[in-house]
């Protein structure tokens, strides 16, 4: 296969992508960014990927991935019982 093949495969791939993630997140509002980037994670996207399909950086991606693995560790966290003597 030639670069040029390649360029249009890769290009071609990208289309679909922000297609299945436009489908994926078409009743997700505009304002729930944080959802958004959930489910595409779930999806097994990358950071950079996210970032390009919403039109926002790795860093604000990466933050917010941050923020939903925390308060995914909280709900498994056990609380502590009192003791008992």
């Amino acid at each position: 296969m030639s670069n040029p093949d390649e360029k249009r495969i890769a290009d071609a791939l990208e289309r679909i992508s922000r297609i299945l993630a436009g489908m994926l997140l078409k009743d997700v509002q505009d304002s729930e960014q944080i959802q958004k980037i959930a489910r595409l994670k779930e999806c097994g996207f990358q950071n950079a990927e996210i970032a390009r399909m919403l039109g926002t950086t790795s860093n604000t991606v990466g933050v917010a991935v941050h923020s939903l693995r925390s308060k995914k560790r909280g709900k498994g966290k056990r609380r502590n019982a009192p003791r008992r003597h």
